[in-house]
């Protein structure tokens, strides 16, 4: 997968990139829509890193960080900036320009790889490995801390992942359709792109050892006496969100008792949600936008799909 800025697209294959958005199957999104549904999800909190770990390990989004971003001096402040406006993308309106707003947010991210290969954030293939492992994470939260989805369940949040995609403006070349094709292009990203690099060195190395800045809700004496467990506890829990591939890739270790830990906080998780209070289990601002669209009954519970009106 080419890493460098987007290239000149000659006539005819401007025809196949027409004729693929043509052919590419999306699943609407509304009340109905199971990434309405799960996009809002508390749990996804506990697979934040390990969708930022497999964005940085791309070589341009990680050394994008690197030239242009305030992650490594306030990675937090970065996650609550960002993470509640790629959340409300997916609940956005046709004339919503929150998307577009977002997108426009990487017009000046370019440079160059350490190889010496230009790079710029809007070129479609980078910008969609973004946007894929949002998708597969809603995926992946279910599957470790819910109820795994099904085979139908699977490609219809890759089809509506389709549709969030279009509204960002961005081309539909790199773009598929279904769940078996996600995971074969995660196969191919991961044999021919993925690195460790120095972006995801300092998240599972670095951050283990060294205070970054508190939390805007933070008091800092309380950052003190707090910041060294919860930063490690954090990094153990994203390396255990990982595949061992990704694990491989990065070199970190993850032993048989760490397997045995996660498995208990799987089954803590699990059994825990389903009781937690309504405002604990989704996050801003999507459930405020679920509560406008009347997803839920008197119970708390979400309402069946079609009963919502």
């Amino acid at each position: 997968m080419s890493t460098t800025g987007e290239k000149h697209v000659p006539a005819e294959s401007q025809q196949d990139v027409d004729a693929h958005r043509d052919e590419l199957k999306r699943a609407p999104l509304g009340p109905d829509s199971l990434l309405w549904r799960l996009g809002s999800d508390m749990r996804i909190q506990l697979c934040r890193t390990n969708s930022g770990l497999l964005q940085n390990m791309h070589p341009a989004i990680g050394q994008s960080l690197l030239d242009h971003s305030k992650f490594f001096e306030e990675p937090f402040a970065r996650l609550q900036r960002s993470t509640p406006q790629v959340i409300e993308s997916i609940y956005s309106g046709a004339d919503d320009d929150l998307p577009k707003r977002i997108r426009d947010y990487h017009v000046n991210i370019s440079g160059k790889l350490r190889d010496g290969q230009r790079y710029h954030a809007l070129n479609p293939d980078t910008y969609w490995w973004a946007h894929a492992t949002f998708v597969y994470r809603i995926i992946l939260v279910q599957d470790l801390f819910g109820t795994p989805l099904t085979d139908a369940e699977r490609d219809q949040i890759v089809r509506e992942g389709v549709t969030w995609w279009e509204k960002y403006g961005v081309s539909n070349r790199p773009v598929i359709d279904s769940y078996s094709d996600l995971m074969d292009y995660f196969d191919e990203v991961v044999e021919n792109t993925l690195e460790r690099n120095d972006t995801v060195d300092y998240v599972v190395r670095t951050a283990r050892n060294q205070p970054v800045k508190a939390p805007d809700s933070v008091p800092p004496i309380i950052w003190k006496l707090i910041w060294k467990p919860l930063q490690r506890s954090m990094v153990w829990l994203a390396i255990g969100t990982l595949e061992p591939r990704f694990r491989e890739i990065l070199e970190v270790s993850w032993t048989d008792k760490d397997q045995k830990r996660f498995s208990k906080i799987q089954k803590f998780v699990r059994n825990v949600y389903p009781r937690l209070p309504l405002k604990l289990r989704y996050m801003e601002p999507g459930f405020s936008k679920m509560q406008e669209a009347h997803m839920f009954d008197d119970s708390g519970r979400l309402k069946p799909v079609g009963s919502h009106y």
